[in-house]
């Protein structure tokens, strides 16, 4: 499987780079060396950004929409790592030394993003202290978020991992409308099986509990929590296998 080259986008979008909090401290000349020798794409949904490969050479930067992290083991099954929203830096370790690069990032919605030369990167991390701690904590909470599933997998119920995957995402990609929390990214059954490591067959049957239960509901594609506090609790109080 190869990545989609998305379609170019002539000129370069400083002021976009202006608009990322983390990267506001920056002086127009480390910015022009974040632009320098970048390009900009945008990729239509479920197009492939980036794939895995032995030598990596550029750093990515989600300007706009939504992109999906996951792997594909020997056998073909499909772990997701989780999703990357607008300003987040992605695809970064080449940034940080000779590493392989194992995921792939895959469009959720149309997605613009930079392609930045590694070595522009690096120069503007060398540069700047502050900057890197700001990757550093960005890696970090994927890591958390990763090492957290892990656990889940070994001390937790499929149900109780889907409750808190739901939480997870409605916390990071939710919005309220009409007093309800909505994870407002369109996700499909055979996605929230991959982030919870489970049988979409198994993730279908315990979304229909929650929606009997009167904890969820849908909008279209969306999935509407209708009681997070009571989704939140089965988290807490489902007891777990020995």
């Amino acid at each position: 499987m190869s990545a989609g080259m998305g379609i170019p986008i002539a000129g370069g979008e400083v002021w976009y780079l202006r608009s990322i909090h983390w990267l506001a401290p920056l002086g127009e000349t480390e910015l022009a060396e974040f632009e320098h020798g970048s390009q900009t794409h945008r990729y239509m949904r479920g197009e492939m950004i980036f794939a895995p490969s032995a030598h990596p050479h550029s750093v990515y930067l989600l300007q706009s929409g939504l992109a999906r992290i996951y792997r594909l083991s020997q056998e073909g099954g499909e772990t997701s790592f989780g999703y990357v929203a607008p300003g987040e830096v992605f695809g970064e370790l080449p940034a940080f030394g000779e590493y392989p690069r194992e995921s792939f990032a895959q469009a959720v919605r149309t997605s613009q993003v930079w392609k930045i030369p590694r070595e522009n990167f690096q120069r503007v991390l060398a540069a700047r202290s502050a900057l890197a701690i700001q990757i550093t904590k960005q890696i970090g909470d994927r890591l958390k978020k990763v090492e957290s599933r892990v656990e889940d997998l070994v001390f937790r119920t499929v149900r109780t991992r889907l409750a808190r995957m739901l939480g997870e995402l409605a916390e990071d990609f939710g919005c309220n409308e009409n007093g309800y929390r909505v994870i407002d990214i369109p996700i499909t059954q055979s996605e929230l099986a991959t982030l919870v490591g489970a049988t979409r067959q198994t993730v279908n049957q315990t979304l229909r509990e929650f929606s009997n239960q009167g904890l969820i509901g849908r909008d279209q594609r969306r999935i509407v929590l209708l009681s997070p506090e009571r989704l939140q609790h089965l988290v807490t109080t489902i007891p777990e296998p020995a």
